[in-house]
């Protein structure tokens, strides 16, 4: 009898460069390792395209237990149609934690210490344009589709962000989302909006400076919003998602919604994200703590505000998820 085989698109596609590791997932929590501690020594690229495929040969049922994806909602079951790729089509570029702002629910907070930093420099642990160039050329980039994720602490206090974005555009890359707070206006984000290139991520969380300043620890609401306004003009559907991360105690009212709403129909938003504080999404058992009850009706009243001013509203699987099953029982 054929034991039963498992896939992963994730495994296949994903290269995650952590400012701590190389690894497959974006969520660092599961999935092979390519890297440990790297700070940008030299790569044994032999044994760094072989533990992909020995992820791969543990994905049956007879091996799953020794699988290091052991458990994972991605993994599903293979179809003929599945075949593994040397090749990466989501490049995820993490590798620094500095940021001019501290937002109060950070995943980085650990890793940057809470600090709040305005100059521009280096990565504490690896420069990346060097390894860029290295994954091209041992040919583990699909040029023709990478889309290229770059976060980690902010753009506009990493010196290398712009040759990174000239390396990604000198090898054809297809699209490139970038998360920033969108404090200070980058003019190169513009010239890749007028190429098609990009997809700018920000998160503001609010509608007033008050709750900005409380939730991000700086008084930068209106350089924010101002940088939004200038890379919206002049476009019908601007390439921006701005995201509303709902804070226990902050911006967790009906009030800081509608205020943010009025805002983003003013700007000319046309995409908007809601999610919830990583507290709630990654760090708590909801089976032991009692979730907020009234997340269920922020959640609600935000879809709703979204679509009666037509404005498409994401929301991130495992947050619907909670929200279904702990928020709107």
């Amino acid at each position: 009898m054929t034991k039963k085989q498992y896939f992963c698109n994730e495994l296949n596609n994903v290269l995650s460069c952590f400012h701590d590791r190389i690894m497959s997932c974006c969520t660092g929590q599961i999935g092979p390792v390519y890297e440990e501690a790297y700070r940008g020594k030299r790569i044994d690229w032999k044994k760094f395209k072989q533990t992909k495929l020995d992820a791969f040969a543990l994905l049956n049922e007879e091996d799953i237990e020794k699988s290091p994806c052991k458990g994972c909602f991605f993994l599903k079951e293979k179809t003929e149609n599945d075949v593994i790729s040397q090749q990466y089509t989501m490049l995820n570029v993490s590798h620094w934690t500095q940021c001019n702002c501290g937002c109060i629910y950070c995943a980085r907070m650990f890793d940057s210490h809470g600090e709040i930093t305005y100059k521009s420099g280096k990565s504490q642990y690896y420069d990346f344009v060097p390894l860029l160039k290295e994954l091209y050329k041992q040919n583990l980039l699909n040029r023709k589709e990478l889309v290229a994720v770059i976060q980690g602490g902010d753009i506009s206090v990493l010196k290398e962000f712009e040759k990174m974005i000239k390396e990604f555009l000198k090898n054809g890359v297809k699209q490139i989302h970038i998360l920033t707070n969108n404090i200070v206006y980058q003019p190169i984000i513009k010239k890749l909006m007028d190429l098609n290139k990009v997809l700018l991520f920000t998160s503001l969380d609010c509608g007033t400076p008050e709750t900005y300043k409380k939730l991000k620890r700086v008084d930068k609401f209106n350089d924010s919003v101002k940088n939004l306004r200038e890379y919206s003009k002049g476009r019908e559907n601007p390439p921006i998602i701005v995201k509303y991360i709902l804070v226990e105690h902050f911006n967790d009212n009906k009030e800081e919604i509608i205020k943010f709403f009025d805002l983003m129909s003013d700007i000319g938003i046309k995409m908007v994200e809601f999610t919830i504080d990583n507290k709630w999404a990654l760090f708590t058992n909801l089976d032991e703590k009692p979730f907020p009850p009234h997340y269920g009706e922020m959640y609600t009243l935000f879809k709703e505000e979204a679509k009666k001013r037509g404005i498409k509203c994401s929301v991130y699987s495992k947050v619907e998820d909670i929200i279904q099953k702990y928020a709107l029982k």
